[in-house]
């Protein structure tokens, strides 16, 4: 992999997740999804749940922030303040890991208009993709393999 990609999905940045699949997308076997605040991988099952592990982890960090909050119907609850998770790995650490079927760099920029936009980086291939949106984002996991 040249350092132009390295650049160009943004290694240093904050919030960077690796997506590690051992099936295609959608076919109901485990990925695993890895971030510099965790040695373990997040196992998911499924895209929702990829999707929503990688929203807890941009929340846990606070990064980037969602311009966006989900409403509550219920009772109104008091903001939580919550400390953000220590670092225990480099950011380059995370390209050791490999998915069976596609392995791939996500860097969020934003979370604007209730989804997410940024970039995504296939890392067997050295193919960056840019998406506007989470379903955008699945799409290119889908196609670039």
């Amino acid at each position: 992999m040249n350092d132009h990609s390295f650049f160009t999905i943004g290694m240093t940045a904050p919030n960077l997740m690796v997506v590690c699949l051992d099936a295609p997308v959608g076919a109901g076997e485990p990925g695993r999804l890895y971030s510099c605040y965790s040695t373990e991988p997040l196992k998911f099952e499924d895209e929702n749940q990829l999707l929503l592990l990688m929203e807890q982890v941009m929340d846990s960090i606070n990064f980037p922030q969602s311009s966006a909050s989900l409403r509550n119907y219920g009772a109104k609850e008091q903001p939580q303040k919550h400390e953000k998770p220590p670092k225990v790995m480099e950011q380059r650490e995370l390209l050791n890991f490999r998915g069976s079927v596609g392995t791939y760099a996500i860097r969020v920029q934003y979370r604007q208009n209730a989804t997410w936009q940024g970039e995504i980086l296939w890392l067997e291939q050295n193919m960056v993709r840019s998406f506007s949106s989470e379903l955008e984002m699945l799409k290119l996991m889908d196609n670039m393999r």
